[in-house]
């Protein structure tokens, strides 16, 4: 961004000057010209009104609360399509709920899984059909001694079928024998630990109906990190509750348990024997369905399993509708009572849900043309809060890295990614982003300052990888964002404990041990020894023999002036200085791998990597770092777009890239001169190969950062942007569910074998639902609109032309003659706006904060005034020009 590589305008109280334009300063007699207003208190829903990007599963769709949601079509069980080759050939779709605490999966088969991680990583209702265990969320309908099932695998024959993933919902509909059925089972937006299930049973014939509704919840508790079932407890009942609980057994000191309520509706009968109610019968046709009775008696032990079901007895006349209500958890037993009689008395808690939702997601406008980004935004802010768990054994709320890592190695892996998820949650949700920090600072070894490389439940730190040389970047870079962007500097103040220990220091001591914890990691070449792991690319120590790495540098020599505004914030002079000093010696280092057409990657002892191969991850972080001319960015970007893009690369590459970026350069190319290197993905010249969502996050954000320096860089950072969506991957390859609405962290490359997959050899049973993709499509959004947090405030410079971003703690809206915003923040505090984007030929500019006209100035193309803030209250911010005389 012009001039935004160089000290700042000005510093200190604003002059009070403004350019010669006439204007009238607050307080002259003139009433002067009116106020832009305010987009602060701009309600208007975004438009995201397309199907673009659809693929072949079904279609995108706005639901009636305005959000996006996905109308899922396939025939699973006879589509050819649908057997996913990240899978093995299975047919398994799922979609993400959740909310604050927990997290479900709700398939395609029409069932859901509860995944809790308090204190194990577990599922709570494993789909387990060789033992009858069949995960629930569904039910069953005896009509007249017909039994029809909810459950999609068992739909009956010519039934009207409607299944839609939604924000934090998952709606299914059936209508067959005259009898319709709407489900919506849903995370309700907050921290309570439970799904609730809303079912509508409507009678479409001309007659009354006699009809007994089952609520189907399995109760199959699977410790996932040690790959076996944990031990339950018998089930109890609470009449006046309707409650059903059952403890687990053995996996804690306080162990979690079950629970199913039946909250709204009649009811008549329970059951907790999987024998007894399956008896003879089938999954589609149980014993107890078809007999349409339970018993009212006391729950009893699940010989054969434990299940929960509920009956209500209906009697439906003509064109009646009856809506049921129940709740599906797992927490501490204590808290149950509570929660039930909290949903009991709700009235209408999915609505509420959605309405929240609504309110929190962001909204924008990139014009008509791109409405799906503006879905797309919304969605992928979704998924991302939806990661978000308690871990009551660790005390705090984190992000999780979700997908395979989570969902099958049952491992919250690892710490670098946590820490850049909170990124976009300090202008989200900055009580999750502090959360999250605070979750990761108390895992620090206090006896070496080592951050660990993942958790192990109960809250153990986890370094089975062995170790890597990027983690204190990752925690410092976090903090800085998180105290420049929020102003809550009382957080650092906060004592904190080491890992094991009830020793406390404040969250500043933590991150200057994290500093001097990174500085003791400096290799013979100026770099970070990669350790036994290496750096942000796992294995990179083994598979490239890379001994020190070239790209923690460039990302200290980015973050370490980022902590220094910080640290002069708080008037911590002398660390900022220390911090500055280091800064400029990572720099010039970082200028000296300059081969002359990229970075290096690192080194194998003596001998450099990277210098007849590109690699993505260093070089995104020298240009943010500031480390190019203008004349060695422009090289880098073409290098970039020729050998990670394929743009001008011999055709038979199968380039242009039609998704991200690769994070290295094909095999077979022949501008490639590094021998290959083992253990790279499909068609790749050097490890690790792929796209990764990741890097190409990172490289989004450095080519806007080069806008106004390389010529087309604003383009290519919206290219960039918008090839890593979701819509652009299912666009490019419509018949792979990985990619369609959500994706695992990789892909591979334009350049592959088969360019159309999505994932890691390591796994193939659990694919997409990582978080790496949503991080980034909303951080960058923030990174294009062009802000930045500073020492004495913001920066804003949008990368983008017309447009408008409202996020909760920032909005910047760019449109002809006009520039605003607003910003929240957690303190009283005099904030310096400097404001780039206005043309330098505009005649008549202006400045308002907080709806009155202030004085300002101009230097470089910079308009830059102060903007009062008050503590968690908008700070609406404007500046308007026009190009008469």
């Amino acid at each position: 961004m012009p001039g935004f590589h160089k000290p700042s305008v000005w510093r200190g109280v604003v002059l009070a000057s403004v350019l010669a334009c006439g204007c009238a300063l607050p307080g002259a007699a003139s009433a002067g010209p009116r106020a832009p207003a305010r987009l602060s208190a701009d309600r208007t829903p975004a438009d995201i009104a397309s199907t673009f990007g659809s693929g072949s599963f079904g279609r995108w769709l706005v639901d009636g609360f305005g959000l996006p949601g996905f109308r899922y079509e396939a025939d699973e069980q006879r589509a050819a399509r649908a057997r996913q080759p990240e899978l093995n050939g299975a047919t398994a779709a799922q979609h993400e709920l959740g909310n604050d605490h927990i997290v479900a999966a709700a398939f395609n088969d029409g069932y859901t899984q509860l995944w809790s991680q308090d204190r194990l990583a577990q599922w709570a209702n494993r789909f387990a059909p060789d033992q009858r265990h069949y995960a629930g969320g569904y039910g069953y309908l005896n009509v007249g001694g017909r039994v029809l099932s909810t459950l999609y695998l068992d739909r009956p024959r010519g039934a009207v079928i409607r299944r839609v993933f939604g924000v934090g919902y998952y709606e299914r509909a059936l209508v067959a024998d005259g009898v319709a059925v709407r489900e919506d089972v849903y995370a309700p937006f907050g921290d309570d630990p439970l799904l609730l299930h809303d079912v509508t049973i409507h009678n479409a014939t001309a007659h009354t109906e006699r009809v007994s509704w089952f609520e189907y919840w399995d109760v199959d508790p699977y410790d996932q990190t040690h790959r076996q079932l944990v031990r339950l407890g018998v089930p109890r009942w609470s009449p006046s509750a309707r409650t059903l609980v059952v403890a687990q057994r053995g996996t804690a000191r306080h162990p979690l348990s079950i629970f199913a309520a039946a909250l709204r509706g009649p009811f008549s009968g329970h059951e907790t024997s999987v024998a007894a109610f399956f008896g003879g019968g089938s999954r589609a046709v149980p014993a107890a369905v078809r007999t349409d009775r339970l018993p009212r008696a006391p729950a009893r032990a699940g010989g054969g399993g434990t299940l929960f079901v509920f009956r209500a007895p209906l009697r439906l006349r003509a064109g009646q509708s009856v809506r049921l209500r129940y709740a599906y958890g797992i927490t501490d037993p204590g808290k149950i009572g509570g929660l039930v009689a909290k949903y009991r008395r709700a009235a209408g808690p999915f609505a509420a849900s959605e309405r929240a939702w609504a309110h929190w997601l962001p909204k924008a406008s990139f014009g008509t043309r791109w409405r799906w980004v503006a879905r797309e935004l919304q969605w992928d802010a979704y998924l991302l809060r939806a990661a978000s768990v308690d871990e009551e054994s660790c005390g705090h709320h984190t992000i999780t890295q979700g997908g395979y890592y989570e969902y099958s190695s049952g491992e919250n892996l690892g710490s670098r990614s946590w820490l850049h998820y909170l990124l976009p949650m300090v202008y989200a949700d900055p009580a999750l982003a502090r959360e999250t920090l605070r979750y990761t600072i108390s895992l620090q070894s206090q006896r070496d300052g080592d951050i660990p490389y993942g958790v192990l439940p109960p809250c153990r730190p986890y370094n089975g990888l062995g170790s890597s040389d990027d983690l204190d970047f990752w925690l410092l870079l976090a903090a800085a964002e998180y105290g420049l962007g929020s102003r809550d500097l009382a957080f650092f103040s906060e004592r904190l404990p080491f890992d094991g220990t009830r020793h406390r220091v404040t969250v500043w001591e933590h991150l200057k041990v994290a500093f001097r914890h990174q500085e003791s990691l400096r290799g013979p070449h100026g770099g970070y020894l990669a350790g036994t792991n290496g750096d942000w690319s796992d294995f990179s120590a083994s598979f490239l023999h890379m001994s020190e790495s070239m790209l923690v540098p460039a990302q200290l020599a980015y973050a370490y002036p980022r902590l220094a505004e910080l640290a002069d914030l708080r008037g911590d002079r002398s660390f900022a200085r220390t911090l500055r000093r280091r800064g400029r010696e990572l720099l010039a280092l970082l200028r000296r791998t300059w081969t002359g057409r990229w970075y290096l990657r690192g080194y194998s002892e003596s001998a450099p990597i990277g210098r007849g191969a590109i690699f993505g991850e260093p070089q995104p972080w020298a240009v943010l770092a500031g480390a190019p001319s203008a004349a060695q960015a422009g090289v880098l970007v073409r290098n970039i777009r020729r050998f990670l893009d394929g743009i001008g690369a011999p055709a038979s590459l199968g380039g242009p890239a039609r998704i991200g970026s690769a994070i290295s350069p094909a095999a077979r190319d022949p501008g490639v001169t590094d021998p290959p290197t083992s253990g790279a993905f499909d068609g790749a010249s050097q490890y690790v190969g792929g796209v990764w969502f990741d890097v190409n996050g990172w490289l989004t954000w450095a080519l806007g950062a080069l806008h106004g320096v390389v010529p087309g860089a604003a383009r290519d950072a919206w290219s960039e942007y918008t090839r890593n969506t979701l819509a652009a991957h299912a666009h490019a390859f419509p018949d792979h569910w990985d990619g369609t609405i959500s994706v695992d962290d990789a892909c591979n490359a334009f350049y592959a074998r088969h360019p159309d997959r999505c994932g890691i050899p390591l796994y193939n049973d659990y694919d997409g639902q990582i978080t790496e993709q949503p991080t980034w499509m909303v951080m960058d959004a923030v990174h294009l609109a062009g802000v930045t947090a500073t020492e004495h405030g913001f920066r804003i410079a949008p990368v983008l032309g017309r447009f408008s971003l409202r996020l909760p703690r920032v909005g910047v809206a760019h449109a002809p003659g006009l520039l605003r915003g607003y910003l929240w923040i957690a303190r009283r505090e005099r904030l310096e706006l400097e404001v780039g984007g206005v043309p330098r030929r505009a005649r008549g500019v202006l400045t308002w904060a907080n709806g009155r006209l202030v004085a300002h100035r101009a230097s470089a193309g910079i308009v830059s005034f102060v903007l009062p803030g008050t503590a968690d209250r908008a700070a609406d911010w404007a500046v308007t020009w026009h190009f008469g005389r």
